[in-house]
């Protein structure tokens, strides 16, 4: 005889589990020259960002600016735009919107330069300062660690390891979240949301902490450099 009551529960422990996953998000990482950075942040954060969420699946968005050297001649921002899941960002593709944006999206998008998307799909995530699953679908810190690497077909070894012991070890405070990429140049990604004066190493890993840790570090390579740390420009801050 089935137990309801069991069922129940496991039901309600799902629906949580499901609401507290970010989905997928449709990543873009940019440079902007300085010279054209005001005119172009207001379209995206008053034009480009309702479009989005206008449609169908869109769920949240955000928008950062990655903290580096002031003199800089470009800097460079961190897109997120969230969906239910990944069918959301390839019905249409970005490719397939592509051919229908105004004269204004085009004028604009010629702003940015090193343009790199991806779309991910949210593994699991974790609140490193309670170690209980994180609750809340959605990015919203107002700094977040974002590193994005290839585990050059040591993939396995990488996932048992980044469970085992990044998880239980590495992520002392704010929210970690896995990603897994079906598209762009890095297949994995770490998103941290951080306190304002934490400050993450070169790589996800010290590979002097233990021989795993060393050999996943052997292998590891991060398309976009170490990792970059970044404050939210929208929603604004308070």
């Amino acid at each position: 005889m089935v137990d309801c009551t069991l069922l129940a529960a496991l039901g309600a422990q799902t629906t949580r589990e499901e609401k507290g996953m970010a989905g997928s998000i449709w990543m873009i990482i940019y440079d902007l020259d300085r010279a054209h950075s005001a005119r172009y942040l207001q379209w995206f954060d008053e034009v480009h960002i309702p479009e989005k969420l206008a449609r169908p699946g869109y769920t949240w968005a955000a928008h950062y600016q990655v903290i580096a050297d002031e003199e800089n001649a470009d800097s460079r921002y961190v897109a997120l735009f969230g969906g239910r899941d990944s069918r959301v960002f390839y019905d249409p593709s970005p490719a397939q919107i592509r051919p229908g944006q105004s004269p204004e999206t085009r004028a604009m998008m010629a702003y940015r330069a090193n343009s790199k998307m991806l779309i991910l799909t949210e593994e699991w995530a974790v609140d490193g300062a309670s170690g209980a699953a994180e609750s809340s679908p959605r990015i919203r810190a107002e700094n977040i660690s974002l590193a994005l690497f290839n585990a050059n077909e040591n993939d396995e070894d990488l996932g048992a390891w980044l469970v085992q012991d990044y998880r239980v070890n590495a992520a002392k405070s704010g929210i970690t979240r896995k990603f897994l990429a079906s598209t762009g140049i890095a297949r994995h990604v770490l998103v941290q949301e951080m306190g304002e004066d934490e400050i993450p190493g070169n790589s996800i890993v010290d590979a002097a902490s233990s021989d795993w840790s060393a050999q996943v570090a052997n292998y590891l390579s991060y398309p976009a450099g170490a990792p970059l740390v970044a404050r939210r420009v929208w929603p604004g801050v308070a």
